[in-house]
């Protein structure tokens, strides 16, 4: 029977000898006959690369975008969300370690989910507005992902929930095929990142501006985990760094809980990460938000100039919201950010 997981990779160079290297992110893997990258959702079979884990899905579920988290991205919404396996991070603290840590080969109950008939749930959903992959990394479900985005009407929105690593190829593929949103993780400065993920975050950054430049809406999150980033120095960096692309970008300083490797660690206080929050504001960045704090009014978004209250929220719902027909504070005229569907928050 045929292998319907396995399809050939778009983005390899043949070395010669039947080696090859991967260009589908940044860690661009030289790989054998017969092995495996280092994420293993790509093998080399006779000097053609191949991905195995086409159409596999270990979660599929319809989530508010607030949950990915994107707040200025069609707020009010809610996106078919469907990941697979793997991931080309070595985080120790990993939130999704059961799918992130598994690769492809180890699924015992494979469950193959095609393009089609995920564009057909999404599009035939009144309640649902656009298509997320997310959970695991989604960068090493390329090929898949690009199908799903070529087969959406021009009304469905595309985006990721990612940690940003993809090549210029990858990242511009995605672009041309109609992604118009990115969650990205910035997970450390440059020693915090190479030591725990054993990647280089400067390819993260080179990413975020490139996005921007191609008018793909970004927000960054930055997980706050105590005794790894946790410092008043990152949260100046990841705001100066982002100020120079666009203050208006918005930022997410998130809870972390214990977990994987780091179960032993505290979970993020609430005053570390207001402290997160006040610095970003005063480094220049208009709209900085706490996560995984439910009810938090940090969560809200307020006008950068006045500070009235745009919307209120409370985890992944929203509470209250003003006209947004405009995208105009009421109160200064100040102009918001965000991208909305018919010129109202649904």
């Amino acid at each position: 029977m045929e292998n319907v997981f396995q399809k050939q990779a778009l983005l390899y160079t043949s070395l010669g000898s039947n080696k090859v290297q991967c260009n589908t992110c940044w860690h661009q893997c030289i790989i054998p006959e017969g092995k495996y990258g280092r994420c293993h959702t790509r093998i080399n079979v006779d000097g053609t690369l191949y991905c195995i884990n086409y159409g596999l899905v270990s979660s599929f579920s319809v989530n508010p975008i607030e949950k990915k988290p994107l707040f200025h991205y069609y707020p009010g919404t809610y996106a078919s969300t469907v990941g697979g396996y793997s991931c080309n991070f070595s985080c120790p603290w990993c939130q999704n370690w059961s799918i992130s840590k598994c690769y492809p080969s180890e699924v015992h109950f494979p469950r193959f989910l095609s393009p089609e008939e995920l564009v057909k749930k999404t599009e035939t959903d009144p309640k649902i507005n656009g298509i997320s992959i997310s959970f695991n990394e989604p960068t090493l479900s390329l090929e898949y992902a690009l199908d799903i985005f070529r087969l959406c009407k021009p009304t469905i929105y595309r985006m990721f929930v990612t940690n940003g690593y993809m090549t210029n190829q990858a990242l511009n593929l995605l672009i041309d095929t109609g992604m118009t949103g990115m969650s990205v993780t910035v997970k450390g400065d440059k020693r915090t990142v190479k030591h725990y993920c054993k990647t280089n975050v400067e390819k993260v950054w080179e990413n975020i501006e490139m996005a921007f430049e191609k008018e793909v809406h970004i927000e960054v999150i930055c997980l706050i985990i105590p005794t790894v980033n946790d410092s008043i120095a990152f949260y100046k960096e990841v705001a100066t760094r982002l100020k120079k692309i666009d203050p208006n970008i918005p930022l997410h300083f998130t809870r972390f809980h214990p977990d994987h490797q780091f179960k032993k660690v505290n979970a993020t206080s609430i005053k570390t990460l207001e402290e997160a929050y006040h610095i970003a504001q005063s480094e220049g960045i208009n709209f900085v938000y706490l996560g995984n704090v439910p009810g938090h009014p940090l969560e809200n978004t307020y006008c950068p100039n006045c500070r009235f209250l745009l919307i209120k929220r409370s985890g992944y719902q929203i509470d209250k919201k003003f006209d947004v027909w405009t995208r105009h504070c009421p109160s200064c005229n100040t102009g918001i950010p965000l991208l909305v569907n018919n010129g109202e928050i649904i």
